[in-house]
């Protein structure tokens, strides 16, 4: 009886010891070469990987500049149609009016004459300088609407 319980005992720890979880290299062709589970990353592939990041986020930031740029002309583009109606209402009024409109949608035109430039220097600008000059036009053109609607107002009185 001793005898099967140390037999039994002696089965349980090498159960208990072939239950590890160590990895086992995995033999690989008919040379006999180990192979470990886990690849190991070489720099190179580091290198390539970042050179990929890197050329995904100048494609990104690339297609966000594009689509600001369309969408400040189309802005631009607005507002020149507005100042093109606030000098027809010029033109429906006299004296002092219609010359304080004129003067207004004159001033009106060069700021986005201003306007335009700066968005040109911005589709030229390199990554980093490319914010600044992004919050000067948007700066820009707050302040173009700004003075539009208070060429707009005059009409109203």
């Amino acid at each position: 009886m001793k005898q099967w319980a140390i037999f039994i005992l002696a089965g349980l720890v090498a159960l208990c010891l072939g239950c590890g979880s160590q990895e086992q290299p995995k033999k690989t062709g008919t040379s006999g070469e180990t192979k470990q589970e886990k690849k190991t990353v070489t720099s190179g592939e580091v290198k390539q990987k970042m050179g990929e990041a890197a050329q995904a986020t100048k494609q990104y930031l690339a297609q966000q500049q594009e689509k600001y740029y369309k969408q400040a002309q189309e802005q631009l583009n607005d507002m020149s149609k507005k100042i093109d109606e606030l000098r027809q209402e010029a033109a429906k009024q006299s004296g002092e009016a219609k010359k304080k409109l004129e003067d207004q949608a004159a001033s009106l035109q060069k700021q986005v004459d201003d306007t335009k430039s700066k968005l040109s220097s911005m589709k030229e600008s390199s990554k980093e300088a490319w914010e600044k000059v992004k919050s000067g036009f948007d700066k820009a053109m707050q302040d173009l609407r700004k003075s539009y609607n208070e060429a707009k107002s005059e009409i109203k009185k």
